[in-house]
């Protein structure tokens, strides 16, 4: 299978209201915000922010997240929010369009409901199946460190100090799950891999 390539030229940093905006827990769909995608090109995991109100916490529930994967199938998955903090998902999302909240009940009278925000978990995600790691092209000096990462750990880390045309020849690693670019600054990068595997093929 041959490579394909991945540009990463932005901040990958999380984005906790990326998909729904501060907002009343319910039960029912909840409004998408900035077209359900995340800020780069890849796939997201996606986060679940809840936040108490009223000094007692409510029922939470489950939120379902619908959407497509890098190679454009549907897909779905089950996120249970956790009290006062970020429950996060493990499916790569490159477009979310729904989001459902189901079996959730506050804990008193109308006003006091519990809040959420939905967004997308820090890194760009290339590749959202297993695969192999051609390379990687720096294309401007490294500003900040960039970690390369998959669902089992941390494949390479690139240093700050990196110039500018650095090309790291990985002869084809493999990776796990999914194929993930992380970066706190404005770096801009190169990633050569194969692409998203259909969650219905066999590895």
């Amino acid at each position: 299978m041959g490579y394909m390539l991945t540009n990463t030229a932005a901040t990958t940093a999380a984005v906790a209201n990326r998909i729904v905006t501060t907002t009343n827990m319910k039960n029912g769909d909840y409004t998408i915000v900035n077209g359900g995608v995340p800020v780069w090109s890849g796939a997201a995991l996606i986060s679940v922010t809840h936040t108490q109100v009223g000094g007692v916490t409510d029922a939470l529930g489950t939120i379902t997240i619908t959407g497509t994967d890098l190679s454009g199938q549907t897909r779905t998955e089950v996120i249970t929010p956790s009290t006062g903090t970020v429950a996060y998902g493990t499916v790569p999302f490159r477009t979310v369009t729904l989001v459902t909240g189901a079996g959730w009940t506050r804990d008193a009278g109308a006003g006091s409901e519990d809040t959420i925000v939905v967004g997308v978990a820090a890194g760009n995600i290339a590749c959202g199946s297993s695969g192999s790691l051609g390379g990687v092209l720096v294309n401007n000096a490294v500003a900040a460190t960039v970690t390369i990462s998959h669902a089992a750990g941390t494949i390479m880390v690139i240093p700050s100090s990196q110039a500018a045309g650095t090309y790291y020849n990985l002869g084809g690693v493999n990776f796990a799950g999914f194929l993930k670019i992380a970066t706190t600054n404005t770096n801009d990068l190169t990633v050569f891999h194969t692409g998203t595997m259909p969650s219905t093929y066999s590895m």
